[in-house]
């Protein structure tokens, strides 16, 4: 696998905290329900609500946290502000299930993706975790991935649509990448696959002389922040 950038949204897993990883939810104090078809906590869509906006804006209030809950918002604010600055406008919360945890699970979509997100609250109404799970591609990767491979093949990527930081790096590396893409012929197809564990959409990419599987992660203007670059078939010699 060649790492051909930072992917810089990632969100770590631990107690109370946000995971990208499913099944994994927040532990409040009480006993462990299962209840699927139960209506919502009073509290935890607008709890959600206000949280989304303040990630978005990078200003998340705090007071609204438990204690534990805020430190780990506010250390991963970098990675979670770029995320939700990037999805645009949130157009619907929709309700799915009770958590094995007592968490509620919301369906959230946004202008440029969606996400599934949970929350658990404390005897005074603070949010105390819950997880974040992307569902789908996010808006705008797929161009980003067919630009930058076009770019790579012809030996002159469009530098502008990248990040400044991923830039450099895909400079730096053109000699290798234009080896290898310029070898693979007429591109002909792009399926998305999943969202990989930091928060990038991963695609297969199928070539006429060859395979790779590719990654993109966007910051909030739509410029590519990096991803990943593995071949799965190697070009015809």
């Amino acid at each position: 696998m060649i790492l051909i950038g930072a992917v810089v949204l990632g969100l770590l897993l631990q107690p109370a905290s946000f995971s990208q990883v499913p099944n994994q939810s927040v532990e409040p104090p009480g006993e462990q329900v299962s209840a699927p078809d139960a209506e919502p906590t009073a509290g935890t869509e607008a709890a959600l609500r206000n949280l989304v906006a303040g990630l978005a804006s990078g200003s998340p209030d705090y007071d609204r946290l438990a204690p534990h809950f805020a430190e780990i918002v506010r250390r991963d604010l970098p990675m979670t502000h770029r995320l939700f600055s990037s999805m645009g406008e949130l157009t619907s919360v929709t309700f799915r299930d009770r958590g094995p945890r007592g968490d509620d699970a919301y369906n959230l979509v946004f202008a440029n993706g969606e996400v599934i997100m949970s929350a658990a609250l404390d005897a005074e109404g603070r949010m105390v975790g819950g997880i974040i799970q992307m569902a789908g591609s996010t808006a705008g990767t797929e161009a980003a991935l067919r630009n930058l491979v076009a770019g790579l093949a012809t030996g002159s990527p469009d530098y502008d649509n990248l990040a400044p930081h991923f830039a450099e790096i895909v400079r730096r590396d053109l000699p290798m990448t234009h080896r290898l893409f310029s070898s693979m012929g007429e591109l002909k197809s792009v399926t998305f696959r999943n969202r990989g564990p930091g928060g990038d959409d991963v695609y297969n990419l199928v070539f006429a002389n060859g395979e790779v599987i590719m990654s993109a992660a966007l910051d909030a203007e739509g410029r590519m922040v990096g991803g990943i670059l593995q071949p799965v078939r190697a070009p015809a010699s």
